[in-house]
Formats: structure tokens, sequence, C-alpha cells
């Protein structure tokens, strides 16, 4: 899944509106992002050294130690521990408690994000059983590879992430979180446009998928 998708579903599973959820909120987002985090890395570093994305994608993104991080931050034990750290912290004094939520939802939030990676990878997928095993599962379907049945994922993918968008949008009346879910609404939209209304190659399209996304 794209990543925004990822914060979008995380977000709308459990976020709160409320001046006393904003820290539990910002643990769900951070959850959301981190296993995507150093994928992003990684393709910032690219741009500083000059690295062609055809190197990055089909050398760095498979090899160590890109591939090793990635892997380590796409590790169910990894945020299972986590969240078991969460759930035995003292819920007293208050401030514990808040902690324990945060936690908890912080990896609720980035466990999430991996069980809707899992079975939408087939040549690209992570090692999510790490450090117990490398085993990779290969899905016959992919999210963005129009050989597996991306196009349609795609569309599956962009119908969901409208849907949240708007349980997000009636849930929070706030302007700053309603400007953050009109960016969403444009990152859905570029490579729609790109390809589909200016003929954008899709070779480009899926370099631009894959450049923000995981």
């Amino acid at each position: 899944m794209n990543t925004q998708s990822h914060l979008l579903l995380a977000s709308a599973l459990f976020t709160r509106p409320g001046r006393d959820y904003r820290l539990r909120n910002a643990a769900v987002i951070i959850g959301a992002l981190t296993p995507d985090a150093v994928i992003f890395a990684m393709f910032v570093w690219s741009k500083l050294v000059g690295a062609p994305e055809s190197e990055v994608w089909s050398n760095w993104y498979f090899n160590p130690p890109w591939l090793t991080a990635i892997d380590w931050m796409n590790s169910l034990p990894l945020f299972g521990a986590v969240l078991l750290v969460g759930w035995l912290l003292p819920k007293d004094p208050p401030g514990l408690a808040v902690l324990s939520s945060a936690l908890m939802l912080f990896a609720l939030a980035a466990i999430t994000h991996l069980l809707a990676d899992l079975p939408l990878h087939v040549n690209d997928g992570h090692a999510h059983f790490v450090p117990f095993t490398e085993w990779r599962f290969v899905s016959p379907v992919s999210y963005w590879d129009p050989r597996y049945y991306g196009a349609i994922v795609s569309l599956l993918e962009l119908a969901l992430g409208i849907v949240l968008i708007i349980i997000l949008w009636r849930r929070f009346a706030g302007w700053q979180v309603r400007a953050l879910l009109a960016v969403a609404v444009i990152s859905y939209a570029i490579p729609y446009i790109w390809f589909v209304l200016l003929g954008g190659h899709a070779d480009h399209v899926a370099a631009l998928m894959r450049a923000a996304t995981v």
C-alpha cells in the first residue's frame, strides 16, 4: 500500500479528537510511518549522492545494508515486543498510563501497516519475521505492479483512501487535520493526473509510486 494509505488506515482505526488524545494520536502517526522510514531515508540519500533510481530500486533495495534495515523496520516480532512492553507498563501514576497507551498505539499502527503490506508484495516483500527467520511471503498480488493486478489494486486502494479521508474529515474539525487530509487527496491525484490525463509513461508512474511508497 501507499504510505498515505497506511497513515489514513491507522488514523481511522486508532486516532480520536480532543486535546487529551494528542500524544496518543502522534504515536499512531509515527507508528504508521515508521516501517517506511528507512526507505524514505534511502531515497533521500540516493538523491544526495546522485545515485540513479534504477540503481536504488534494483540494487540498494534488495541488498544489505539497506535491506537489513528495511526488514527490521518491518518486523512483526519487533513491534509485537513494543506492544507487550506498553501493555505491561504500570498504569499508575497517570503519566505512565499515557505512556503505556502511546506505546501500544504506536505498535498497533505499525503492525497494521505490516499486515496491510504482507499480501500486496510479489518480488519486493519484506522479511516480516526477523530476527527469527528471513522468510518472505511472495504474494500473487502487487499493490503497484500492473503485471500482478497492480492496476486493480490501485483503484481499490484509491477507493479505500477516499472513504478513510471522509471518515477522518467528519471526525476531526480542526483546520490542521483537514489541511493534511487535503494533501492526502493531492497525493492520490498526482499519479492519476500524470498517467491518465497527461499521458505519462507507465514506468515513470511506477518509479514515482515506488519513490514515495512501500
